[in-house]
């Protein structure tokens, strides 16, 4: 407790002086809990879009059976089923009363042409109800503001990319574009809620109402997917499964199944290239806490020079050279890990406010904490030892004699 003492006296002696001397360290501390937070919430984020947790909505496909459970081998020549039952109105409404359902929506999905004249685009047609807009987070930005009494017979909504490409005039509301030879007529526009997916989003695609589906799609048996809303998201695997389980009753035996994706794989792929970015960047904000305690052992070798007939004196007093050595490397490892908490303090500070104007979610480790103040504590003993050994071999009567 005595170096602890004398160490504090010492720093507070020289507080401008000590807290230059700490800059790098504090500075590589900060990069690296902030480098933590973002690269973490980043993480979390993407995994929760993944799953649909956004809206607490997942998909539910019909595809191979290999495509859900990777321990079934791809078949060239999959056994595909007869026929694909339609889901009745009894199913859905038997679905929605399941524990943690929300709502259910079908949907079905192709790629089509639209025309407008001479003007024509390529776009993934939905065929559903006007839910679809909520389901898929889209803002009706012009025209009908959608309700169940119109978006019947005919009728389209078009996604502003779409919009712009067909109607270049911005004259399109109330007209007429053809799908498949058939005219539906333009009720509304509708666009991405999320900014990011606003400015770099390249989606082409419009809403037609389910009763239209056999007059755009070609094949007579295509099989729906559908869009599960759970109460929260944590439910979106166990209910999605479930639901997939019900559907799958319904249909006859094949290679082909409804269910939702294993993301699993991807998910580990992600943190694995994350936990790369956060070695590399961590890396390089480390120098910073090189350069740091550089700094401290260049301070502390000053100190030694400035305190030399101090240290003269305790030698003559009596005092061993292990407790000088103690002192000075002591005083070393508290100005490193004063640096540190401070690091750590803006850190957490400087995380958070990142990864809210990020709009990920605040993630915090304890053991990047621990790993820090660790790290800091390393960082005084191997730069502060060479200036304490100094002290500790100082003659004491050559100690006594300086000026």
């Amino acid at each position: 407790m005595e170096e602890v003492s004398s160490a504090l006296q010492s720093i507070l002696a020289h507080k401008m002086r000590t807290i230059l001397t700490m800059l790098g360290v504090i500075i590589g501390i900060t990069s690296i809990i902030a480098i933590f937070s973002i690269i973490e919430g980043n993480t979390a984020k993407m995994k929760t879009e993944l799953i649909g947790g956004n809206n607490n909505i997942t998909e539910i496909e019909y595809n191979k059976k290999s495509v859900f459970d990777s321990t079934i081998a791809d078949k060239k020549n999959p056994v595909t089923p007869n026929y694909i039952p339609k889901i009745s109105g009894e199913m859905m409404d038997n679905i929605k009363k399941q524990e943690g359902v929300k709502d259910i929506l079908q949907s079905y999905v192709q790629q089509n042409d639209l025309f407008n004249g001479n003007i024509k685009t390529n776009a993934t047609i939905y065929a559903s109800t006007n839910k679809l807009l909520d389901f898929k987070l889209f803002d009706i930005i012009k025209g009908n503001k959608k309700s169940d009494q119109g978006f019947v017979n005919q009728v389209t909504y078009l996604h502003e990319l779409t919009y712009n490409k067909l109607y270049p005039e911005d004259d399109g509301l109330g007209r007429y574009v053809e799908i498949n030879g058939t005219p539906f007529k333009v009720i509304g526009v509708y666009r991405n809620k999320d900014e990011k997916s606003r400015k770099y989003g390249t989606e082409n695609s419009a809403i037609i109402p389910l009763s239209e589906k056999s007059k755009v799609f070609e094949e007579i048996d295509v099989a729906p997917t559908f869009l599960l809303q759970t109460e929260k998201t944590d439910q979106l695997k166990t209910s999605g499964q479930k639901v997939a389980s019900m559907l799958n009753e319904t249909l006859p035996k094949s290679d082909y199944t409804y269910g939702i994706r294993n993301f699993k794989q991807f998910e580990q792929q992600l943190e694995q290239f994350n936990r790369s970015n956060f070695i590399l960047l961590a890396g390089i904000a480390s120098i910073s806490l090189i350069v740091g305690g550089i700094g401290v052992m260049n301070i502390m070798l000053v100190s030694v020079t400035e305190r030399t007939r101090e240290i003269g004196v305790k030698r003559a007093l009596g005092a061993r050279r292990i407790v000088i050595l103690r002192q000075f490397l002591v005083e070393a490892i508290l100005m490193t890990v004063l640096g540190g908490i401070l690091g750590i303090m803006l850190g957490l500070i400087s995380g958070y406010l990142i990864t809210q104007y990020l709009n990920y979610p605040y993630i915090v480790s304890y053991l990047a904490v621990g790993i820090s103040l660790v790290f800091c504590t390393v960082i005084g003993v191997v730069f502060g030892l060479l200036p304490a050994m100094k002290a500790s071999k100082l003659d004491p009567i050559e100690a006594l004699r300086f000026e």
